[in-house]
């Protein structure tokens, strides 16, 4: 499943101008960031915090996404 939203995700970075090894990176950290603040609060419990982190995580990915 991480694989699908990995590939996805990298097609939509190349439609977005990126080059093909930036747009899987920038797939590979955003699907597997997401995938470890999904697995971290069912330990912790604290769901607020997790998404918190990801909100932060795309406000500091989105403007590398637009400078392509």
């Amino acid at each position: 499943m991480l694989t699908e939203w990995t590939d996805r995700l990298t097609s939509v970075f190349r439609e977005m101008g990126l080059p093909e090894a930036r747009a899987r990176t920038e797939a590979v950290l955003l699907v597997d960031s997401a995938f470890g603040l999904l697995v971290a609060p069912l330990a912790g419990g604290d769901w607020g915090e997790a998404d918190a982190a990801f909100h932060a995580l795309l406000d500091r990915l989105e403007p590398g996404w637009r400078g392509a």
